[in-house]
């Protein structure tokens, strides 16, 4: 699926010398007459010059630590998550976790379906749409948007230490390849656009506004007129447009999982199973180079 992109989106000593001016006294001569005699000169009062005040010293910025994440460890992604008293988003909000904190699972626990909520047209929800984890003081959080690094994965977070991030997609092998320089961190099964609707090939970047955390997309917003292309899915996660045309990397939870790495389904963009699209949603920033090739 793809929509048409427009618009922006959103997403927290001075040094001073202080000295005292001069002081300066200057007495004019009496005046004399006749045989008197002249009136002595006096002369002036030093002027005295205060030790300035110790300089404060301007203190050095503090650099923003980079997140981390280690092996089954639980964090937030996708943006803050609210935090409820049930397994519902009818429930009350007790509580906001901030982005890429981390979660402590209790367990996990069957709960409203919100991500297809009342869409009749999805063939088969996969079952992680009705997971919600509990957390340790019992609340609930929705646990598509909770990613947990899994064993031997590497960190969609690493520290590229002057080397390029960037994305391969390979049309035929049906994968998306994290790459750092010239080493592939992560390989995802994917499906890309189909015959009919085929990915675009060539190097492309993820836009500066183009990073969505859950969107709708609908085929008119895509440029589609009727028979073209019909289409209107909600809550499409992790999304990060690489073109202005509506082509994305994004969830893809319409379609089974056999299609992932097998068939190209899309209208172009690259769908990917959950855990896929967070680990890239975590490893994606503006401008990221993303070559798409056979």
């Amino acid at each position: 699926m793809k929509r048409q992109v427009a618009g922006c989106y959103d997403h927290r000593m001075r040094r001073r010398l202080l000295l005292a001016p001069a002081t300066c006294l200057a007495f004019l001569a009496l005046a004399c007459s006749g045989d008197s005699e002249p009136a002595p000169t006096l002369s002036p009062t030093p002027t005295q010059t205060p030790t300035p005040a110790p300089a404060t010293a301007t203190p050095l910025p503090t650099a923003t630590p980079r997140p981390t994440v280690s092996e089954n460890v639980a964090i937030v992604v996708g943006g803050d998550l609210r935090v409820r008293s049930a397994a519902t988003t009818q429930s009350e909000v007790l509580n906001t976790l901030p982005d890429r904190s981390v979660v402590v699972i209790d367990a996990a626990v069957q709960g409203e379906n919100w991500l297809v909520g009342s869409q009749t047209w999805v063939p088969a929800a996969p079952d992680w749409t009705t997971t919600w984890f509990r957390l340790t003081d019992g609340s609930y959080v929705y646990a598509a948007f909770v990613f947990i690094l899994q064993p031997g994965e590497a960190t969609p977070l690493v520290d590229p230490a002057g080397q390029e991030k960037w994305i391969d997609v390979n049309v035929t092998t049906q994968t998306a390849t994290a790459m750092l320089g010239q080493t592939p961190l992560y390989t995802a099964p994917v499906s890309t656009g189909s015959p009919q609707f085929p990915s675009p090939i060539g190097t492309h970047r993820l836009q500066r506004d183009g990073r969505v955390p859950v969107e709708r997309m609908t085929a008119s917003q895509a440029g589609y007129v009727p028979g073209q292309a019909t289409y209107d899915v909600e809550r499409v996660l992790f999304t990060q447009y690489y073109d202005n045309k509506g082509d994305a990397l994004h969830l893809n939870y319409w379609r089974p999982k056999e299609v992932f790495g097998r068939t190209a389904t899309s209208h172009g963009c690259v769908g990917m199973q959950l855990h896929d699209a967070q680990w890239f949603w975590l490893y994606g920033e503006p401008d990221m180079r993303v070559e798409i090739h056979p």
